[in-house]
C-alpha cells in the first residue's frame, strides 16, 4: 500500500526561539511511504567506570516519530534520572546518573518501531531558491562541522563553479565528496569532522556527511548530520546520513558513504566497462532522487548540541551513547575497526523484524 505523508517545517522547533525563526513555508512536498517494517529491539549498554569514579553520567537519545518511522514502544531499565529535549534541536535525551558506580554498569532498553521506505522523487527544476530561508541553526559553525575555515569556503566555491541553481550546487558538492573521500574504518574521526575529511581524505559515514554539511553550509545551504541505527546484523549498528533542506521538498536525506562503497566495489568488479558505466549512472540517479531506506531509523538530528543536564561538555555527536565518568569522557568504541580493540563500552544487540529485509545497497552490489 502506498501512502503519502505531509511534512511541515517544524523540525528543531525548540531552537526557533534561540537562533531565529523558521520560515512559514506551509506544507512541503510529501515523501512517498512504502514497505513498512516493524522492528523489535532488545539492547544492553555495558560500561565499566574507572576505579574510584564518584559519578558516572550517561546519555542516550530516544528515537522520535517522524515521516518515516513510528515508535510503538520504548522503555529502559533502570528508568532514566531525567528526560529532557536538548535546547538546540529538541533531541529527546535520556540522562542516567550513577553515584559511586562499582564494576560493570548495565543500561537495558527495549524498542518497537515501525519504519517505512521514503521516496522523494526529486525533480530538480522544482527546487526553489534558498534566499528566503532563514535557518541559522543549520548554517552555523561548529566544533567539527567547521564552516569558517577559508580552505573549506574556497573549496566549496571551486566545486560549485558559476552555477546559481540550488540543486546543481548540492549535486556538485555531494558528487565531489564521493569522488574525493575513500571509506575507511582504520582512519576515521567518529565525530563528523570536516577538517579530518579535508586533510585525510578518508573516513567513515560521519566524516563523509560532516564534510558535505560543512561545504554546503559555507555556501548558505542548510544541511545537517542525522544519526540513527541499522536494525540488522552488522558490526556496529550506528550509522549517519546527510540531510539537505530543499524547498518545496523539505529535509531530504542522502547517504554518501554507503553509495561510495557500492561505487568502489563496482569499479573493482570484472563487469564490462559499458555495464559499469551504466550501473554507476543508475546508482547516482537513484541517490539524487531522494531516498531513505526502511533498514535505518533516525535517532538524532544535528551535531554539537548541549546535553541536559549541562554537567559535561557538549559532545560532537551521540552515536549510540555519551558517557562521562567524573570529568573523563569515555571514548566511542568502533567494533568495525580492526585497529581499535579497546572498548570503553559496548552495546549488546538483538533485533527481530516482522518480515525479511535487506539493505538496498547490498542489492546494488549483486552482480
Amino acid at each position: 500500500m502506498r501512502r503519502n505523508f505531509g511534512i511541515f517545517v517544524g523540525v528543531g522547533a525548540v531552537a526557533i526561539g534561540v537562533l531565529g525563526a523558521v520560515p512559514q513555508l506551509g506544507l512541503l512536498q510529501p515523501a512517498e511511504r512504502l514497505h513498512p517494517v516493524t522492528y523489535e529491539i532488545a539492547a544492553q549498554l555495558v560500561f565499566t567506570p574507572p576505579v574510584g569514579t564518584k559519578v558516572a553520567h550517561m546519555w542516550l537519545v530516544k528515537p522520535p516519530d517522524d515521516a518515516g518511522q513510528e515508535v510503538l514502544a520504548f522503555e529502559t531499565d533502570p528508568k532514566p534520572t531525567l528526560e529532557a529535549p536538548d535546547p538546540l534541536y529538541g533531541n529527546h535525551l535520556l540522562y542516567f546518573r550513577l553515584d559511586n558506580p562499582d564494576g560493570a554498569q548495565v543500561i537495558a532498553y527495549r524498542l518497537k518501531i515501525r519504519v517505512w521506505e521514503l521516496r522523494w522523487n526529486l525533480q530538480p527544476e522544482r527546487i526553489g531558491s534558498l534566499t528566503e530561508v532563514q535557518m541559522p541553526e543549520w548554517l552555523r559553525n561548529e566544533s567539527r562541522i567547521v564552516t569558517d575555515d577559508p580552505r573549506l569556503r574556497r573549496l566549496a566555491q571551486e566545486v560549485i563553479g558559476n552555477t546559481s541553481n540550488t540543486f546543481e550546487r548540492v549535486r556538485r558538492i555531494l558528487q565531489f565528496v564521493i569522488d574525493t573521500l575513500s571509506y575507511s574504518h582504520a582512519e576515521c574521526s567518529l565525530q563528523a569532522s570536516a577538517l579530518h575529511a579535508l586533510t585525510k581524505k578518508v573516513g567513515h559515514c560521519s566524516d563523509y556527511h560532516g564534510f558535505a554539511t560543512a561545504l554546503l553550509r559555507s555556501i548558505g545551504i542548510p544541511a545537517r548530520v542525522t544519526y540513527g541505527i541499522n536494525p540488522f546484523k552488522r558490526r556496529s549498528p550506528s550509522h549517519c546520513k546527510l540531510e539537505v533542506f530543499l524547498p518545496p521538498y523539505g529535509w531530504v536525506p542522502f547517504d554518501l558513504s554507503e553509495t561510495d562503497k557500492v561505487l568502489e566495489q563496482l569499479a573493482k568488479s570484472e563487469l564490462p566497462a559499458e555495464v559499469k558505466a551504466q550501473r554507476r549512472e543508475a546508482i547516482l540517479r537513484w541517490l539524487f532522487s531522494g531516498f531513505r531506506d526502511n533498514t535505518w531509523y533516525r535517532v538524532s538530528i544535528g551535531t554539537d548540541y548541549p546535553v541536559v543536564p549541562p554537567v559535561a561538555p557538549n559532545p560532537p555527536l551521540i552515536r549510540t551513547a555519551y558517557i562521562v565518568c567524573d570529568d573523563k569522557v569515555l571514548p566511542d568504541p568502533d567494533p568495525a575497526n580492526p585497529n581499535r580493540m579497546e572498548f570503553a563500552w559496548q552495546l549488546v544487540w538483538d533485533c527481530k523484524s516482522d518480515r525479511p529485509v535487506q539493505s538496498p545497497w547490498r542489492l546494488w552490489m549483486t552482480p
